[in-house]
């Protein structure tokens, strides 16, 4: 059974809609129960780093999270749920300061800034790079230059290489679109919004 966490960070209709097109075994639940029972998590969702990870804790997932992680069981973390794979962000309201992550996957989450003539967030269409074909298992059969639809100001700095298995280029930079590390995933693109080659992606990952 998939679990899609109700942690009430945004509009996830479309990403229910996409999982119900491969399996119908998923629930959508803020039940820490039917979490734990779980043989996949998908964080998903969109909004701000600090209140992801208050809710998370509220509502007493982290250590659930870890322990499923502990087990060796399957979690994809989309968006927002990407960004708090990793170790920390400075998307808080007390400048100079960053907020905890889960701490999952090295590397910290920082806004894409100094460049005046570039738009933040990053928003729409944009390729995806330098995809590992031998080392994926959730861009199995995805070409590379693929097109994946994205919406974030923040992206992951000091990745260990080894995790990332895509890149995306954009502020004059090339940032980790895709990370994955023994049974943990994470896509900082949507792929349920990002078409068929998107839905693929999804549907790699429910295969495992």
């Amino acid at each position: 059974m998939i679990a899609v966490l109700d942690f009430g960070m945004g509009n996830i209709h479309s990403l229910l809609k996409a999982v119900s097109l491969y399996t119908d075994d998923f629930v959508f639940t803020n039940d820490p129960n039917k979490v734990k029972s779980a043989d996949k998590i998908i964080l998903p969702g969109d909004g701000h780093f600090d209140k992801a990870m208050q809710n998370l804790n509220e509502l007493g997932f982290v250590s659930i999270i870890k322990e499923h992680i502990a087990a060796k069981k399957f979690l994809f973390g989309i968006c927002i749920g990407y960004q708090v794979l990793f170790e920390d962000s400075d998307e808080t309201n007390k400048i100079g300061s960053t907020i905890p992550g889960l701490g999952l996957i090295r590397g910290k989450i920082r806004k894409f800034e100094g460049k005046p003539n570039l738009k933040v967030p990053h928003m729409g269409w944009n390729k995806l790079f330098d995809i590992k074909q031998k080392n994926t298992k959730l861009l199995k059969g995805i070409p590379n230059e693929s097109f994946m639809y994205f919406i974030h100001s923040y992206r992951p700095v000091g990745v260990d290489r080894l995790d990332i298995t895509a890149n995306c280029h954009y502020y004059g930079e090339s940032f980790p679109a895709v990370v994955e590390k023994e049974t943990i995933f994470g896509t900082q693109f949507h792929p349920e919004k990002s078409d068929k080659i998107g839905l693929g992606i999804l549907k790699n990952f429910i295969e495992l």
